[in-house]
């Protein structure tokens, strides 16, 4: 099986072709968005929360995440813009994305004199950029290549049953095809970790899985907070759900049944082909950030049913991830009016009408054809981008 992808020169394939233009800090983040406004087109602005009031370990993810967006396969080129003091500064930002082979420009108000330069500059280079990304055409490639995550929200029985199951298929036939499949939400595997534990590859992985979920656990627990609870979510609870280890085990559903090849830090890109568990918060952008950081090129978000499939974008993600397109999948029969907003359909199963594996089927088409450029419903309808939220482990200063 095949898709069409853009040529990246690490020899990576994009689902899309974007001009990132990354901030080093948040106090970049209004260039940026200018430079991307005034030039538009597929020139993205990818503001973020990441400050200098961040202890050094929270510096280094956001350098990460930020190096990780600037390399994912769907952005043809960067602009990194920063003030001239940034934590984390953006020369090796820029350094790292550029290890890609990609095109990268840096461009800081110290170095340009004043903002008016450093705006004149980056407007220049946007559009050069953007008419060499043009001519950049698509190409087949075999599905080995292609990176696809997956996350769930609005979780329901119907997820365990119908979505979760789907997605799960799907990513055991790429990882069976050669390609990579992560997935993710640590909170959402404590309680059925063991399981997943069984699915390492070797003892290494096997001892990753425990130690990020009660290294999860222990952060949680150090707050005076106990997760087993305070999940399920009042949303869960109201679609049926009771305890944290059923919501545990709805979720790793979508991570199908193969061998897991390894443990990811949050925004960490996976070290070869297979299946990967990343580490993170089930908060919704932040695990988008993650999964682009990764390398995803593709990614789905998975619902249950509830009040959010009612809401016409994502659920705590308002703005999505400008470079990844997410195709999103509803459970509950009862949601069908909703379906406008959703790329598909999952409830046959629950219909009884379809099995998972007629369903999986389906769903990797359209995995398929949105790699190949079709666009998602979010794509179709998005007006309105938020900053990208930074997953943090400590205080801020």
């Amino acid at each position: 099986m095949e898709f069409m992808g853009y040529p990246r020169p690490d020899g990576t394939a994009g689902a899309r072709n974007y001009i990132a233009v990354i901030p080093a800090v948040q106090c970049g983040n209004e260039l940026a968005d200018r430079i991307a406004a005034e030039v538009g087109g597929n020139v993205i602005a990818l503001t973020h929360n990441g400050a200098c009031v961040n202890i050094e370990p929270d510096k280094q993810l956001v350098h990460r995440a930020l190096v990780g967006i600037g390399r994912n396969p769907n952005v043809a080129a960067a602009i990194v813009v920063g003030i001239g003091c940034d934590g984390p500064p953006a020369p090796p930002i820029a350094e790292g994305i550029a290890l890609s082979g990609k095109p990268v420009e840096l461009i800081t108000i110290e170095r340009e004199g004043n903002y008016e330069n450093a705006l004149a500059r980056g407007l220049r280079t946007a559009r050069q950029m953007l008419s060499d990304s043009n001519q950049i055409h698509r190409e087949p490639f075999d599905i080995s290549e292609l990176v696809f995550a997956s996350k769930c929200t609005g979780s329901t029985p119907a997820s365990i049953v119908a979505c979760n199951p789907a997605v799960g298929w799907v990513a055991d036939t790429v990882v069976a095809a050669g390609g990579t499949f992560i997935f993710s939400e640590t909170p959402e595997i404590i309680g059925a970790e063991h399981l997943l534990a069984r699915r390492a590859v070797d003892d290494h992985v096997c001892a990753r899985i425990h130690e990020v979920s009660q290294r999860m656990e222990q952060r949680i627990m150090a707050t005076g907070v106990d997760i087993r609870g305070s999940q399920p979510n009042p949303g869960n609870i109201q679609g049926g759900m009771t305890t944290l280890e059923e919501k545990s085990l709805g979720a790793i559903a979508k991570s199908g049944k193969s061998p897991i090849s390894g443990v990811l830090e949050w925004g960490e890109r996976p070290s070869g082909r297979g299946m990967y568990f990343m580490d993170g918060a089930a908060n919704t952008p932040q695990i988008f950030l993650g999964f682009a950081a990764g390398g995803a090129q593709v990614m789905s978000l998975n619902y249950g049913a509830g009040l959010c499939t009612r809401l016409h974008n994502y659920t705590c993600a308002v703005g999505g991830m400008p470079t990844l397109p997410v195709i999103k999948l509803f459970s509950s029969p009862h949601d069908l009016t909703e379906s406008d907003y959703f790329d598909l359909y999952t409830g046959t199963i629950i219909e009884g009408k379809e099995t998972v594996a007629d369903v999986g089927q389906r769903l990797l088409r359209e995995v398929v054809a949105v790699a190949s450029g079709k666009p998602t419903r979010q794509e179709m309808h998005a007006r309105y981008h938020e900053p990208l939220i930074m997953y943090y482990t400590g205080p801020i200063l």
